[in-house]
């Protein structure tokens, strides 16, 4: 698989950020049609929705947020984290996401800075309207990090999504890198 990420190093923004901060090597990754992702990955990646809510469905579980990293400015805030059901103690999800704090309320901010729950479980349980855009789908070979966050990763590469979440009226509330482990690890 040709690294492709000089030709989109936008598609992996704001892993690539805080993987460069941390010193982390580029990802090695492809951009894929969504019909060429197989199921699971495919119910699990491919719609308009939060990937909260849809992890919980598939797993039948509360997911949580274990931070990796995370940093503030002020005006966003990045983490990067493994999301992971609660009662099984499964990761679901390795990922990094930057929340624009402007666009939340201050209640909002604070549990998006804790970091305990999802994004996607914060703006629900709020009932704040926002719609999920996909940006792109993606095909990524495993590194160290991403074998590090998972625990292990028995394939030879990987399914995700480049998200954006925006407000009602448009405003970004975050960008996302969303990406699963492997379909063994998901059963």
């Amino acid at each position: 698989m040709a690294n492709l990420s000089n030709l989109s190093p936008d598609l992996l923004y704001p892993l690539s950020f805080i993987r460069r901060a941390r010193g982390i090597p580029k990802l090695s990754f492809e951009e894929v049609d969504p019909q060429e992702i197989p199921d699971p990955y495919y119910s699990l990646l491919v719609h308009e929705g939060d990937m909260t809510s849809r992890l919980e469905a598939f797993h039948e579980d509360e997911i949580k947020v274990r931070k990796l990293s995370s940093s503030s400015d002020g005006k966003a805030y990045f983490r990067e984290v493994v999301l992971h059901a609660e009662n099984a103690q499964k990761a679901t999800e390795y990922g990094a996401i930057e929340i624009t704090l402007q666009n939340l309320e201050e209640e909002l901010r604070t549990a998006v800075i804790e970091a305990q729950r999802p994004l996607g479980a914060i703006l629900n349980e709020a009932r704040i309207p926002y719609s999920s855009a996909p940006r792109a789908f993606l095909k990524i070979v495993p590194d160290n990090a991403i074998i590090d966050a998972f625990g292990s990763v028995e394939a030879d590469y990987l399914y995700g999504r480049s998200n954006e979440i925006t407000s009602y009226n448009g405003d970004i509330i975050a960008r996302i890198v969303e990406i699963l482990p492997s379909l063994e690890e998901l059963s």
